[in-house]
C-alpha cells in the first residue's frame, strides 16, 4: 500500500510545495458549481508545462448520464483548467 502513494509523497516534498493546497473537497465544490454528476476519483498530480498550476486534482467526473468526464483543477487556486470527455456540455449547468 505503500508503494501506491509514493509518487504522491515524493511529488508533494518538492518545491512546488511551498504553496498552501485548496483542499480536495473544496475543488469539488467548484467543479460541482459547474458540472452536474459526482466525483467517483481523485488524484494528485503534476501541472502541464502550459498550465499555470504546478500541482493539480485530476478528479474523474461521472455526469447524470453516466459519462465520464476528466476535469483538472488547480491544486493552488482552485481554477478549472481543462474539461474532457463525452457529455461535457450537456453536464453543464444552467
Amino acid at each position: 500500500m505503500f508503494r501506491r502513494h509514493l509518487p504522491l509523497l515524493v511529488l508533494l516534498s518538492g518545491p512546488a510545495f511551498a504553496q498552501p493546497l485548496l483542499p480536495l473537497p473544496e475543488a469539488v465544490r467548484r467543479v460541482e458549481a459547474r458540472y452536474l454528476g459526482r466525483m467517483i476519483e481523485a488524484e494528485v498530480v503534476r501541472g502541464r508545462p502550459h498550465e499555470a498550476a504546478d500541482i493539480v486534482y485530476l478528479l474523474r467526473w461521472q455526469t447524470p448520464r453516466g459519462d465520464i468526464l476528466r476535469i483538472r483543477v488547480s491544486a493552488v487556486d482552485g481554477a478549472l483548467l481543462d474539461v474532457d470527455g463525452q457529455g461535457m456540455i450537456e453536464a453543464r449547468r444552467p
